[in-house]
C-alpha cells in the first residue's frame, strides 16, 4: 500500500504535467514489475489507469469548484489532452454528460454567489 500512496503523491505533484512512469519509478526506487504488482493488487488497475482516474477526478473537482474557468483550461490543468477523448472518458467514469455537468456546475456556482450577495431568508422565496 505505501508504494501505490507514493505513486500517487507523486501523480498528485505532477498532475498537470506528463508523467513519465520511468521517473516515478526513479523516484520511488522501485521496479516497473513492482509498481504494477502493486497497483494491481492494491487498486486492481495498472499505474497508467490509476493516473487518468486521478486525472479525471481531478478535474470533475476543478469543473465543481471552477465552472467557468472553460473546459480546455482545466483539461490542461489537470494534464489531460484532447477535448473529445476526454469528454468519452468523464462521461464514462462519471455517468454524465459532460455539457449537463458543466451546466450544472455554473448554475450551481451563479447561486452560490447570489446567495453570498443575498443572504436574508427573503431572497430564497420566489416571487408568486
Amino acid at each position: 500500500m505505501q508504494i501505490v500512496a507514493k505513486a500517487r503523491h507523486y501523480f498528485g505533484l505532477h498532475l498537470q504535467d506528463p508523467i513519465d512512469m520511468s521517473a516515478v519509478l526513479q523516484a520511488l526506487g522501485i521496479s516497473q514489475d513492482c509498481l504494477n504488482l502493486s497497483f494491481g493488487h492494491v487498486r486492481g488497475m495498472t499505474p497508467a489507469q490509476a493516473l487518468l482516474e486521478q486525472r479525471l477526478n481531478k478535474l470533475f473537482a476543478v469543473l465543481t469548484d471552477h465552472p467557468h474557468q472553460g473546459l480546455k483550461r482545466a483539461l490542461r490543468g489537470c494534464g489531460l489532452g484532447s477535448t473529445a477523448d476526454v469528454v468519452a472518458l468523464f462521461e464514462q467514469a462519471f455517468g454524465i454528460e459532460m455539457p449537463v455537468f458543466l451546466q450544472t456546475c455554473r448554475r450551481a456556482a451563479d447561486d452560490r454567489l447570489f446567495r453570498r450577495a443575498h443572504p436574508e431568508p427573503s431572497s430564497l422565496v420566489l416571487p408568486t
